[in-house]
């Protein structure tokens, strides 16, 4: 009987302490229908969010989400001013710390106006043509360096602020613009929102890579962080819960 007393207060203890870790702070960057909204009561949060959130629920841990422009966000997180940042490709910040499991996987495409015959087979076909793109986003080699590059600095326009694609879309379909490159998602959840989709074509993909909840190299416990998250993606794929919340976005599971 003692031994069983003993027992059920160090469970209880444990549960206590469990119970007072604080929420896990999170940084991220306007990003639909990856990241949409800053307020957990939205209907649509974003389905990374939504995953990440489920992840650490089947871990016993909660989130605080703020969202900032997105090299803020990356600096926040190198800072330790926030746990974890939601939405980092390996390219964003090459040192930070990464899981086995992915939150999304982004296709980049440059669209251009509905009306023009321009695609985008290899690098050659970048050459004279005005293109803008968020400053803050990486796309993958070769055309990172391309964007990058002094001798096309009269063709590449560099945008930020959370309405990039906004003024962005706008330009091109005024003439301004050639094309532009955005995550496939992010393209169709602003056509999807705006109406304006018969305006645009889609003109030639890239792979950009898997998306991730990573960590500062500099946080204490950076490795059990992303191993905990692994744990709750893997459960929430084997449970069905994943399959759910990516439904509600039309996306289908990367990992299929």
């Amino acid at each position: 009987m003692k031994l069983c007393l003993l027992l059920a207060g160090a469970l209880s203890a444990t549960s206590l302490v469990r119970a007072a870790e604080p929420a896990l702070k999170v940084a991220g960057a306007l990003w639909c229908p990856y990241n949409c909204a800053a307020d957990p009561q939205a209907k649509r949060p974003g389905f990374m969010l939504e995953i990440l959130a489920a992840a650490l629920a089947q871990q016993g841990r909660q989130m605080q989400y703020q969202e900032f422009p997105w090299r803020r966000a990356i600096v926040a997180t190198r800072n330790l001013q926030t746990d974890l940042i939601a939405g980092t490709l390996k390219t964003d910040a090459p040192d930070f710390v990464f899981g086995q499991q992915a939150f999304g996987i982004s296709r980049s495409c440059f669209v251009t106006r509905a009306d023009s015959r321009w695609q985008y087979r290899s690098l050659a076909d970048l050459k004279r043509q005005r293109l803008a793109v968020n400053n803050d986003q990486t796309f993958g080699e070769p055309v990172d360096s391309h964007v990058r590059s002094a001798r096309n600095r009269s063709y590449i326009f560099l945008g930020g602020g959370s309405d990039y694609l906004h003024k962005h879309l706008d330009a091109l379909a005024r003439g301004q613009l050639d094309l532009t490159l955005e995550d496939e998602y992010v393209l169709n959840e602003w056509f999807k929102q705006s109406g304006r989709g018969a305006e645009f074509r889609l003109a030639g993909c890239l792979h950009s890579g898997p998306v991730y909840v990573s960590v500062s190299p500099r946080h204490p416990q950076a490795k059990a962080l992303v191993q905990m998250l692994d744990r709750g993606v893997v459960a929430l794929r084997e449970s069905g819960e994943l399959a759910r919340i990516l439904a509600k976005y039309g996306i289908r599971d990367w990992h299929n």
